[in-house]
């Protein structure tokens, strides 16, 4: 039974709080890698300091899976609150050693020690919030949108992503390269640790709204629904990291300035934020519109390659901007679609553990390492355009992992 009126409203908030700060810290770290990199690896340059910055990068998504089995046996025994709390103090002291460990010149080898520490616990706090949030927007949705709802990470993943870059900007547009370098990095972070006590706050309000919780085991899911799931998981979040990977790649691969490659950043989110609506109103058509859902996907990943190219031939603003509108727009019509693909294809009684699992464990293997990926095939092969290439695949497998799933009747396993 969904919870009605204000109650759904604080549900959704408090649910939602978590993912967009654990996306905005992450980001952070992202879009900032070049700056970190030269406070914790100061004796790499270039590509080699960008890539071990990267790897740090990767290890929280190896605490993924560990997070969410050990956060939700926390659940199981002490109840959801208090287990999203909990993932809520280790997000915060994730964002606390990242704003406050001195750099290597300081403490020597202890700061990048410090850093790879505060990425685990920023993974396992995600790998903990993933099961337990999905249960709160399935328990808040009217009937028959638990997946229209579930695709709210999505939504907030965007914002705490835009969040994080425009912070960024702002700081490109007002301080000097010198102090960005030094210093400035750090306040995004700092921004962070500000907001904690009032998401900490209205997380506690919202997991004690009563509600019906979703039930958990029962039937067993589909072993083609599991495959499609984690494929499409996967491309989707390959695709997702090339995309706010945009920065970085903009500022050490084609060696644009900060501002520019985060201002185009910026309008790429605002473009993805703009065609939700209508990525929401395709999910409710969804099955009447599985060939032009399928179709964008391909034409995402077709227009991947000369987009990229066009940015390395023509580095500058304008190309920035047309890479990041054109991807981030294109993304929004299909991701929504896809959320409620994958979680109404579950069996609704092993749904909120499974897709936890799931989704944990694939975005581990292959969110944090596309970065590190993309990096390295552009040191080693001498070619830009492997960022190309390698976000077309993750197009191609998506489109193929939903004509799969689309074709699951919902409401058979519902």
């Amino acid at each position: 039974m969904a919870t009605a009126g204000p109650g759904r409203i604080m549900l959704v908030a408090g649910a939602c709080i978590g993912n967009f700060l654990e996306f905005y810290s992450f980001l952070a770290y992202a879009y900032f890698a070049p700056m970190i990199g030269d406070a914790f690896f100061p004796d790499s340059s270039g590509l080699n300091g960008l890539l071990r910055t990267m790897l740090v990068f990767a290890a929280g998504f190896v605490a993924r899976p560990v997070g969410a089995i050990a956060i939700g046996r926390y659940a199981a025994r002490h109840g959801r609150q208090r287990a999203m709390m909990l993932s809520f103090i280790l997000m915060a002291l994730g964002l606390a050693l990242l704003a406050l460990t001195p750099p290597a010149r300081v403490i020597g080898p202890w700061a990048p020690l410090l850093i790879l520490l505060a990425r685990v616990v920023q993974g396992f706090s995600e790998g903990g919030e993933i099961g337990p949030v999905t249960a709160l927007l399935f328990d808040a949705a009217p009937p028959g949108q638990g997946g229209l709802y579930g695709s709210l990470q999505y939504l907030t993943q965007l914002l705490g992503s835009l969040a994080a870059v425009t912070v960024g900007l702002v700081l490109s547009l007002v301080l000097t390269h010198d102090q960005l370098y030094d210093w400035g990095w750090r306040i995004p972070f700092v921004l962070g640790l500000v907001i904690i006590p009032a998401g900490s706050a209205l997380r506690w309000i919202a997991t004690a709204v009563p509600h019906t919780p979703s039930p958990v085991g029962g039937a067993r899911p589909p072993a083609l629904a599991v495959t499609l799931i984690a494929l499409t998981v996967a491309g989707g979040t390959i695709s997702t990291y090339l995309r706010h990977f945009g920065v970085s790649y903009a500022i050490s691969v084609l060696h644009l300035s900060p501002r520019v490659g985060m201002l185009a950043n910026v309008a790429g989110m605002l473009a993805g934020l703009a065609t939700v609506p209508l990525g929401w109103w395709m999910a409710q058509r969804s099955h009447h519109l599985r060939g032009t859902i399928g179709a964008l996907m391909v034409l995402t990943g077709v227009l991947s390659v000369p987009l990229y190219r066009f940015a390395i031939t023509q580095p500058g603003l304008p190309s920035q901007l047309l890479l990041n509108c054109v991807l981030f727009a294109l993304s929004s019509l299909t991701l929504v679609p896809l959320w409620q693909a994958m979680l109404e294809s579950l069996p609704s009684a092993s749904r909120v553990l499974l897709f936890g699992f799931i989704y944990s464990t694939t975005v581990s293997l292959f969110g944090g390492f596309t970065p590190s990926l993309v990096t390295w095939l552009i040191q080693h092969t001498g070619d830009a355009t492997m960022a190309g290439y390698l976000m077309a695949l993750a197009y191609g497998v998506q489109a193929a992992a939903w004509y799969g799933l689309s074709r699951f009747d919902n409401q058979h396993h519902a």
